[in-house]
C-alpha cells in the first residue's frame, strides 16, 4: 500500500527515528473532505493518519505537488479543527 509522508522534513531526515507519520493512499476516493487526490497515484485519506515504519518504506514513487499537499494542509486543519 502506497503512503503519502507528512511529518517535517526533520523528522524524516532523523534516520534514528524507526518511524514517519503518512496516511495510506488509497486506490479510490473514500468521498467527503478528508480525502485528496493524488494524481495519478490515488487518494490520500487523511482519516488514516499512522505511524509508518522507515524500514517498511521501500520505494518511492512520487512526490506530492504544491497544490496536493497545500489541499492535504487544509484537509488536516478541518479535521484537527485548527483553523
Amino acid at each position: 500500500m502506497l503512503r503519502l509522508i507528512l511529518s517535517a522534513e526533520g523528522i524524516n531526515q532523523t534516520t534514528e527515528l524507526p518511524v514517519v507519520i503518512g496516511v495510506q493512499v488509497l486506490d479510490r476516493d473514500p468521498g467527503g473532505l478528508l480525502s485528496v487526490h493524488l494524481e495519478p497515484h490515488g487518494w490520500a485519506s487523511l482519516l488514516t493518519i499512522e505511524a509508518v515504519l522507515r524500514r517498511r518504506l521501500d520505494q518511492h514513487v512520487g512526490t506530492a505537488s504544491t497544490e496536493e499537499m497545500e489541499a492535504v494542509e487544509r484537509a488536516a486543519a478541518a479535521m484537527l479543527d485548527l483553523g
